[in-house]
């Protein structure tokens, strides 16, 4: 399943040289670098220094969209450098929920260094450093545009939401080439803090998203994971109820049956 990443420090984290080093497979991760963009593309960095967003500035967002959308559909992994200034985290946050629910495995690095090493690191950089702050709303925009356009382009039902043992579990079917696989997430698993990159090189954040090709084994997979003695079903949609009352029926005691299965 694709992953979308992002790699998150104050300027002068190292971000950059991260990326490089890490994610320098251009056949499995499109990075999303306005600079390396903007570098290649206009041989400089003044397009996203104009604040009237003109043309050259908005034909590297627009086209990170397009390309941000292909490479998802190409099986690629999108990672993303985010700044992080401030405290307002709230778009960050609804977009990682959204990635979720579209059935992406999210990660979150975040790159620790102390203020004096990292002015330190921008002093020597000169003019050659470019401080992306001014760029953080222009990525998330991005990648929400494509979110969206992923979105319209994928066909997404919810089957079931059951009352797991840590919170809410959501069962997916998803057209993937016009054949249904199915997948589930859980409320809230995947960005409960942030990750160092030390920690990240060791292992892994979280087991990544399992696609199962048919309802049966995704719903096996819901019981071996989470050990359920008692489930409550919140919810599950009239044409799914047959298959999964066959599959939890007789393992546990599965309340109001009857008022979803009649």
């Amino acid at each position: 399943m694709n992953k979308i990443i992002f790699v998150t420090g104050i300027p002068g984290a190292g971000k950059s040289t991260f990326l490089r080093r890490k994610y320098f497979d251009r056949g499995q991760y499109f990075v999303m670098d306005m600079a390396e963009e903007s570098l290649r593309k206009f041989g400089s960095l003044s397009p996203l220094k104009d604040e009237d967003y003109g043309e050259q500035r908005l034909s590297i967002i627009n086209g990170f969209g397009d390309k941000g959308l292909f490479a998802l559909f190409d099986g690629k992994d999108l990672v993303i450098e985010h700044n992080v200034v401030g405290e307002d985290w709230d778009e960050f946050f609804d977009l990682l929920q959204k990635a979720k629910r579209l059935g992406f495995y999210t990660e979150w690095i975040h790159l620790h260094v102390e203020d004096e090493t990292a002015k330190q690191r921008i002093q020597m950089a000169g003019d050659g450093y470019y401080v992306s702050e001014s760029l953080m709303y222009d990525v998330l925009m991005v990648l929400e545009g494509i979110l969206e356009d992923y979105e319209l382009n994928v066909q997404l039902e919810e089957i079931a939401s059951i009352k797991g043992p840590r919170g809410i579990i959501q069962l997916f079917e998803k057209q993937s080439e016009s054949v249904p696989v199915f997948f589930f997430t859980e409320e809230h698993s995947h960005y409960s803090g942030f990750k160092s990159a030390e920690i990240f090189q060791e292992e892994d954040a979280v087991k990544p998203m399992v696609l199962f090709n048919n309802l049966k084994e995704a719903l096996e997979a819901i019981f071996d994971q989470y050990e359920l003695k008692k489930v409550s079903i919140l919810t599950v949609k009239d044409r799914f109820k047959a298959i999964v009352e066959e599959t939890f029926n007789g393992k546990m005691d599965v309340p109001y049956w009857e008022e979803f299965l009649n």
